[in-house]
Formats: structure tokens, C-alpha cells, sequence
């Protein structure tokens, strides 16, 4: 437990094998009103450590409430454990009609991951959505929650917090900014020491990448005294982080147009072996079935950028795989920048 200001509270709750290794949550008190942001997973251990900071800040759960940043099982896991003691929850709308579909193990959330797979050129990998971190941790059971949208206020005595947008991580993901205080709380939208996944969510939800580009680019402009990220250290410079992060995804784009060049085309499972990537695994073999899809809607959700940048084209072969190519425009711009990625 750490006392970050007057009336903001954080704990660090592990997250026990999981690359994320721990979750922040955060607790805002004031004039005896409370709001709890995120859950963890939906465990017996992060449950324990729940009820250990409930008691520790001796909070009246009937004088507070839950706000969930977004959809993934390490943020919404515990959200029926709150419900069952009424205690109110605020939820983004897209994501919250999103986590309720997926709780239904045959509908078309993760059916669509199933089928995303197939097209991505995994069948040989034999990924089974039982081996999804988000399936196995996602809340189970519906919880009641009131929706909220970017532009709607949420008040927590003297905290007097607006909905930002946040989309990109998820389609719906939600942050709260504090304008006079100067406090964003941003979940997974800007991480220190990590980048966010950015994965392909289906042609519905559109550039994913691109989104999330530009809704980072509105938060470097706003004025922030204090970052509230989900995970890892809190971040001192946010627009340097920021700068960081768009040099990364630059970076991943011109690996992307480097492997596709070389290939001459190529299908998101070819892209995703061959793209460098923060893991102990020495080869595609080694990774992680958990972490493949992960991965794969990483490499995605870049080459789907370049799609939309007119820098690639996208088409079917005859087993229905997604195969990419350079277009005339994405050669020029690779060849531009051929010296940003060392060779193989």
C-alpha cells in the first residue's frame, strides 16, 4: 500500500505467471466517498489481497464504487465479486457490451478469435481459445454496471474526474482525467519500461494501430501532473514516453515492411516468426500458446496499419489466409527507412 497524494492510494497486486507480472490499482477517498479503478484477475490469491487493502483503508463498500478502465480479464476479473456487495460499477460502453459477450464461451467474441487464428495462418499451432490468459481470467458470471462515455463526469468528493477516449488497446478502453489536479488515469494506454499490446480486433473495429497513434498524440498535449498506468512505475515525462512509444510502433511498422519485402508476400504467421520480440522463448516453437495469440494480433493489427496507410494490400488465398504485399507506395517508404532495422 503507498499513499501517492492526499486521498490516492495505491497497491501493486501480482499477477502469478503472467508476463505483466503485477497489476496497480488504484484508490481515490474524499469526503468520505471512494472509487476502486481495476480488479485483477478473478483468483483466490487477488482476492485475498482485495479484502487485505479494503481493510487496510477501512473502506465502506456501500460508499463506494468500481470504475473499470476496460475489458481484459486482468482488469474486470474480480468485477462480480464487487457486484455481489453492490457496490457500484462504471464501465466504458464498447467495452462493456464487449466483456459481457465474453463470458459466453460459443458466441461470437471467441468464435472470432478462433476464427481470426485460422485466417492468420496459426492452424498448425493448434491454439485452442482454452489457452487464452483473457478466457480462462474473464469474469464468468454478469455483472451489473452503469455504461459511461467519453464526456461524461464522474465525481468522487473532491475528485471531479471527466471520461476520456482511450481506444486503441481495446475498442472501448476509458481513462479519467482530474483537470484542476492535473491526474490522468489512463489503464493500459500508456505504460512505463512495456509497451501496450495493440492487437487486430476485426475488420469492425477498424486500424487498431492507427487509433491508438492518434489518441496518444491528444494525451501529449494535455496538461498531466500525475500518470496513473496500470502497470509497472509511474511515469515522470509523459510526452517523452509518448515519443518513446510512436518510435517503437515506427519501428515494428518498418520490421513489417522489411519481412514482407523479403518474402515478396506474406501471412501474418510468417510476419509474427520473424518480427524481434521481448521473450525468453528462443524461437517461434518455444512461445508460449498464450502468448502466440498475443503476438499474432500484434503483427496484425501493424500490417493492418499499413493496409490503411495504402502502403500494403491485403487479399485471401485459397484456404482463406490472409497474404500481404508492399504496395509501390510501402516499397519507397521502406527503402527510405532500410537502415532503421538491422539485417539479418
Amino acid at each position: 500500500m503507498e499513499k501517492i497524494r492526499e486521498g490516492i492510494y495505491h497497491v501493486t497486486i501480482p499477477l502469478k505467471g503472467n508476463p505483466l507480472k503485477s497489476i496497480n490499482i488504484y484508490i481515490f477517498s474524499s469526503k468520505g466517498e471512494n472509487m476502486i479503478v481495476d480488479t485483477g484477475f478473478h483468483t483466490e490469491e487477488i482476492i485475498e489481497e482485495t479484502e487485505k487493502f479494503i481493510k487496510e483503508l477501512n473502506l465502506d463498500l456501500s460508499k463506494t464504487r468500481l470504475f473499470l478502465t476496460h475489458l481484459h480479464s486482468d482488469h474486470t476479473g474480480l468485477a462480480h465479486y464487487y457486484d455481489e456487495k453492490d457496490v457500484p460499477i462504471f464501465m466504458g460502453e464498447v467495452d462493456g457490451r464487449l466483456c459481457r459477450e465474453m463470458q459466453n464461451e460459443f458466441g461470437w467474441y471467441w468464435q472470432g478469435i478462433g476464427e481470426r487464428a485460422l485466417k492468420q495462418g496459426l492452424a498448425e499451432d493448434e491454439l485452442s481459445i482454452h489457452d487464452h490468459p483473457g478466457f480462462r481470467f474473464r469474469p464468468k458470471v454478469e455483472f451489473r454496471y452503469t455504461p459511461v462515455n467519453p464526456g461524461d463526469k464522474v465525481d468522487v468528493g473532491d475528485f471531479h474526474f471527466t471520461v476520456i477516449d482511450e481506444e486503441g488497446h481495446t475498442p472501448g478502453m476509458v481513462g479519467l482525467y482530474e483537470e484542476e489536479k492535473k491526474i490522468l488515469v489512463c489503464g493500459d494506454h500508456i505504460l512505463g519500461k512495456i509497451t501496450p499490446n495493440i492487437t487486430y480486433w476485426g475488420d469492425q473495429f477498424g486500424d487498431s494501430l492507427g487509433v491508438y497513434l492518434k489518441n496518444i498524440e491528444k494525451i501529449k498535449d494535455m496538461p498531466i501532473d500525475l500518470l496513473l498506468s496500470s502497470h509497472r512505475y509511474l511515469i515522470d515525462d509523459v510526452p517523452a514516453r509518448i515519443e518513446e512509444l510512436k518510435g517503437h510502433h515506427e519501428f515494428r511498422l518498418q520490421q513489417v515492411r522489411e519481412i514482407i519485402h523479403r518474402e515478396g508476400e506474406a501471412n501474418i504467421r510468417t510476419i509474427t516468426k520473424n518480427l524481434s520480440w521481448d521473450i525468453s522463448a528462443k524461437n517461434w516453437d518455444e512461445f508460449p500458446k498464450s502468448q502466440k495469440f498475443f503476438a499474432a494480433g500484434e503483427a496484425q493489427a501493424h500490417v493492418e496499419h499499413l493496409v490503411a496507410l495504402g502502403q500494403a494490400t491485403r487479399e485471401e488465398d485459397e484456404e482463406g489466409i490472409y497474404i500481404f504485399r508492399l504496395t509501390d507506395l510501402g516499397e519507397e517508404i521502406r527503402k527510405k527507412n532500410e537502415n532503421a532495422v538491422p539485417k539479418h
